[in-house]
């Protein structure tokens, strides 16, 4: 695919999960060893099929409908707080960086450009993996926005025109960076200008909306 010659934008927002890390595969690794923990046997696969792309409150929605016997144990607190920890342990072992992702984001800050953050993960979460990655510094992390401060999780413009009253900035005035059908299409409805990469092969084929712009690899994106 040529290269796609992107207008510097005022501010570009980025997606975590399968966009900047290929952590889903984790979330679900994570979450099917707690599973298996309580007596519930199921293959990643299948947990990543249920949750892909959603924040943290509608994955937890989304599990207790498909495996309502070993969630009635659960609080979304409760599940979170675990899930969140057997996932750090696997991400420190191997932290799982998406390289043309983080080479996107060396070019654009290259340029002055500040990035945020809009994720379905916490807050603490966010932070942990910025810091194994050595990227802390590359986020404005105090106008970002986490699954904690989202009143309604991806698809739902939510995140997103949050990000843009905290920066400041009119939708025309920033572009997104995705990886899932969900995610693309909160950025859109938020009236953003979104790129999507296809995620590793690991994750569940993706139908985006169509005012999403496709590239091969963000190593197709420059400025």
């Amino acid at each position: 695919m040529p290269t796609v010659l992107l207008h510097p934008p005022k501010v570009a927002l980025f997606d975590m999960d399968g966009t900047l890390v290929d952590s889903e595969r984790l979330w679900s690794e994570a979450l099917a060893r707690l599973f298996e923990d309580y007596g519930e046997v199921q293959t990643a696969r299948r947990l990543m099929d249920v949750t892909y792309g959603l924040a943290w409150p509608d994955a937890y929605a989304a599990l207790r409908a498909h495996f309502p016997q070993v969630m009635r144990g659960f609080t979304e607190r409760a599940l979170g707080d675990a899930l969140c920890a057997k996932f750090g342990e696997l991400f420190r072992e191997a932290p799982p960086a998406i390289p043309s992702a983080v080479r996107l984001l060396k070019r654009i800050r290259a340029r002055g450009i500040p990035c945020g953050i809009v994720s379905g993960s916490p807050r603490g979460t966010i932070l942990n993996n910025l810091e194994t990655l050595g990227l802390t510094a590359d986020f404005d992390l105090a106008r970002s926005v986490p699954s904690d401060d989202m009143p309604r999780g991806k698809p739902f413009p939510d995140g997103y025109r949050l990000a843009l009253k905290r920066f400041g900035i009119r939708p025309d005035e920033a572009v997104a960076f995705e990886d899932s059908r969900i995610g693309s299409a909160s950025a859109a409805a938020a009236g953003i200008p979104v790129y999507v990469c296809p995620p590793p092969s690991s994750a569940p084929r993706q139908d985006y909306p169509a005012a999403a712009r496709r590239v091969t690899s963000w190593d197709d994106i420059a400025f």
